[in-house]
């Protein structure tokens, strides 16, 4: 990803808002940072110079322009934004409240993924795979499956939509639009209908589903909520508890508080 000197700068006004969080500025914190920078093959100390007068005096360079600016990284060069973050908030020996409260802000704003190293163990919040149900009623609520293939899994799913077999639907702009919302790496945001929905009288219209499939057609029926990579396609559950609460809130708030979870 070729980058110039505006995204430049927005990663810097990034990276200096986690170094700043707390009222006394511990040196420390800014190396990740610096080393980052100084990592770029040809930078120098005038190049840190240009950089950070970018970010401090143009005033185009306000918080919605670099949250837009990060927003359209691609996936490798956002891994490398949180990681840098990342080693700014874990720098000191005691980890800062507000830098982790600014960081985990910042991750949702820009649709950064987890870091490499998690900030916090996460052990406890592993889950087994889960999946989320909206009904046509407005009613939502998490399930778990332990299939261990496509098959038992789609019987599953169908169980909870009442279906006998199951539909993926993937790719339009409102469920991309999720998927980059959440910051999700190497899968994205999918949900499943009753692939025989259109033959059967009286099961309603979906509104969640409809609103998130966005071209104006219907969606009948339940529907269920799952993650799907990117490279073949391969349905699975979500895994972190927070992932899943995030998923739900971000659901919500782009179909207009239409569910209430059961």
């Amino acid at each position: 990803m070729k980058v110039n000197i505006e995204m430049l700068a927005a990663i810097y006004k990034l990276g200096t808002a986690v170094v700043c969080a707390d009222e006394k500025v511990d040196p420390v914190c800014a190396k990740p940072l610096t080393a980052f920078f100084y990592g770029i093959n040809g930078f120098n100390d005038e190049a840190m110079q240009r950089v950070a007068d970018y970010a401090n005096k143009n005033e185009s360079m306000t918080v919605q322009r670099v949250v837009e600016l990060v927003s359209n990284f691609d996936v490798d060069a956002k891994k490398k934004i949180v990681n840098v973050l990342a080693d700014i908030v874990r720098a000191e020996q005691t980890m800062s409240e507000n830098k982790l409260k600014l960081f985990n802000g910042l991750r949702s704003l820009c649709g950064l993924p987890e870091p490499d190293v998690p900030l916090v163990d996460n052990s406890e919040d592993v889950i087994a795979p889960t999946f989320l149900a909206a009904k046509t009623n407005g009613l939502a609520y998490p399930f778990q499956s332990e299939a261990q293939d496509w098959r038992g899994l789609d019987a599953d799913i169908a169980k909870h939509i009442g279906a006998e077999r199951t539909e993926v639907v993937r790719f339009t702009a409102p469920l991309n639009a999720l998927s980059k919302r959440l910051g999700l790496v190497d899968c994205h945001l999918v949900f499943l209908v009753d692939r025989n929905g259109y033959q059967k009288d009286g099961i309603g219209d979906n509104m969640t589903g409809t609103i998130l499939y966005g071209s104006g057609h219907e969606i009948l029926g339940n529907i269920v909520f799952a993650l799907e990579t990117d490279k073949g396609y391969e349905l699975k559950g979500f895994t972190s508890a927070r992932l899943i609460e995030d998923a739900y809130i971000a659901i919500n708030e782009a179909v207009g508080e239409l569910l209430r979870l059961e």
